[in-house]
């Protein structure tokens, strides 16, 4: 019995724990620039998002700024963010 457990506790941990993993991180934010999750994207949210842009913050500072997921916020990223805040989050 336990040497099932260890196998069944094995695969977990080595295949599906990853693809449950990779499957999570690979999904775009709810809304673009929203760091704080509220549904709506905030001034302070926005200059959080330039800085992270310019490379004075990291990414992981609001990673709601890095919509497609390649670990860097680009301009087309803080305009879809700015548009969020504009006219709210869809």
């Amino acid at each position: 019995m336990l040497r099932r457990f260890s196998l069944l506790w094995f695969a977990w941990v080595t295949v599906l724990l990853p693809l449950t993993a990779s499957a999570v991180s690979n999904q775009p934010p709810a809304c673009v620039g929203d760091c704080d999750g509220l549904g709506e994207v905030t001034i302070d949210e926005l200059i959080t998002g330039i800085n992270i842009a310019l490379g004075t913050l990291p990414v992981s500072a609001c990673t709601a700024f890095d919509a497609d997921g390649d670990g860097a916020v680009t301009i087309n990223e803080v305009l879809v963010a700015v548009n969020n805040s504009l006219n709210g989050c869809a």
